[in-house]
């Protein structure tokens, strides 16, 4: 209780003297960017970025969807929601007194990709069952080895104080790693790419709080006084720019409007826009139209096998990371032989309707589906009688129930 007494701790009380802390500071201050940005993993600083908070999104949401599931393996192969093992509603419901399982999953996720690392501190009874799953601050944590070649985390608690941990009761799934410790920091990587994005997003910003548009110029046929232009100035900055900057223009006294040829510039600042969408999806390996940016280059036969793709190559990668950590960590070495920890994807990988009733019709003709399992994997409960599996078309029964074999 030592470690989560100090997690959940009140009191705040810097360590100045401390020198692993002030690693944890001077690792998260980032670096300033060639745009003068600075991003950092920080959630406050790289989901500024429009496109790298929706893909972030996209990536975290979509997995914290996907039911995370012990099953027990049965002998005649197959297998069981493990119901009754003590981790099923841990992983299924609420991992601990103030998360459910998709908040929990969702900030796992959100960890994952902005630096690489997602640590749970696993809370275990007497018994050695984990009882509670509680997610940690990847900004605090340090992961070293010993001289005994043993991985020791190290934490920052909000009072300053460092704690090691063993890895025992660490959960520590990780992104593309260089040493095999910790995953690579994709922020850190990138952070240029942000940067410029932000950059972007911010000039753009400036331009529409303050620029005339249209850009132009006013002419007039003679000469105007000091006091008449800036009166005239004031009067068009404050007509037709900021929330005013489409309000139609009136000109009197012989002023003349005459369009600046800005066209190119915008083309070229839109295509940079564009550019820095496409550039940040690519990392995170997220179809750009998934994050409404229209996706000229893709084209698929269908929205099926849009879908498809997405859960194959980016999707699946990432479940498959998770799963291996989790059944590495969370279950013992006895117990990886009866159980294992997999994500339900069915719901992603299902096609439309009429794909679907078109293979389950061709999976009952081959006798390789029943009634039941077809409702199971459109969530429906069974009914009686549904699990009979009929025997293939074409087959003839040769001497009695259960002698079918294939005609010729």
């Amino acid at each position: 209780m030592g470690f989560l007494s100090n997690l959940f701790g009140r009191e705040q009380r810097a360590r100045v003297d401390d020198p692993v802390f002030w690693q944890h500071i001077f690792t998260n201050l980032g670096a300033a960017t060639k745009s003068n940005q600075t991003v950092t993993p920080e959630a406050s600083s790289a989901l500024k970025s429009t496109t790298t908070y929706a893909c972030v999104r996209v990536l975290a949401e979509t997995i914290a969807s996907l039911p995370l599931m012990i099953y027990r393996r049965n002998k005649g192969g197959g297998k069981e929601p493990a119901q009754e093992h003590y981790l099923y509603t841990i992983l299924h419901d609420s991992p601990n007194m103030y998360q459910s399982s998709f908040e929990f999953r969702e900030m796992q996720m959100g960890h994952l990709c902005l630096r690489g690392n997602a640590f749970t501190y696993k809370e275990i009874d007497g018994g050695g069952r984990i009882v509670n799953l509680y997610p940690l601050n990847p900004a605090r944590m340090t992961v070293k080895r010993n001289k005994s070649q043993e991985i020791i985390y190290e934490y920052i608690h909000d009072d300053g104080k460092i704690e090691q941990i063993s890895s025992e009761y660490i959960w520590h799934p990780k992104g593309l790693s260089s040493d095999g410790i910790m995953g690579l920091c994709p922020i850190s990587l990138v952070r240029e790419a942000i940067g410029l994005g932000l950059s972007a997003e911010e000039h753009e910003a400036r331009l529409m709080a303050n620029a005339v548009r249209p850009s132009g110029v006013l002419e007039y046929p003679g000469r105007l006084q000091e006091d008449a232009r800036k009166t005239l100035k004031d009067s068009f900055q404050e007509g037709h720019t900021g929330e005013n900057i489409f309000k139609t223009m009136l000109l009197e006294g012989g002023l003349k409007w005459t369009q600046v040829g800005m066209k190119n510039v915008d083309a070229q600042f839109l295509e940079l826009r564009n550019f820095q969408v496409e550039d940040i999806c690519r990392v995170f390996r997220v179809p750009a139209v998934l994050v409404q940016h229209p996706d000229k280059s893709a084209t698929y036969a269908s929205a099926e096998q849009f879908f498809l793709s997405f859960v194959v190559h980016t999707i699946r990668p990432w479940t498959v990371r998770i799963e291996q950590s989790a059944n590495k960590s969370l279950l013992t070495e006895k117990e990886r032989k009866k159980y294992f920890i997999e994500h339900k994807l069915d719901g992603l990988l299902r096609g439309d309707i009429s794909a679907r009733y078109k293979s389950y019709e061709i999976g009952i003709k081959n006798g390789w589906l029943s009634a039941n399992d077809i409702r199971e994997l459109e969530n429906m409960n069974p009914r009686i009688g549904g699990d009979e599996y009929y025997p293939p078309i074409g087959s003839q029964s040769k001497g009695g129930e259960g002698n079918a074999t294939a005609s010729t």
